[in-house]
């Protein structure tokens, strides 16, 4: 049984650099993720990929993306 969740690619633009990562949710968490580290955040109703640019626009301006 596969028990991997479906990572989809999300990325945001800063001052002319692009910065990459993925999402997932489990159940009612979004989890966003970088090679330099990650964070996540309950969904609350909001759309899933405009939440995770959110967060990774977070991670690229706090250098962990």
């Amino acid at each position: 049984m596969n028990y991997r969740q479906q990572h989809d690619q999300v990325s945001c633009e800063i001052d002319g650099r692009t910065y990459n990562g993925n999402y997932w949710v489990a159940g009612m968490i979004l989890v966003v993720s970088t090679a330099k580290g990650g964070t996540s955040t309950q969904l609350g109703g909001r759309a899933p990929k405009a939440l995770a640019e959110s967060l990774l626009r977070t991670l690229a301006r706090d250098g962990k993306a």
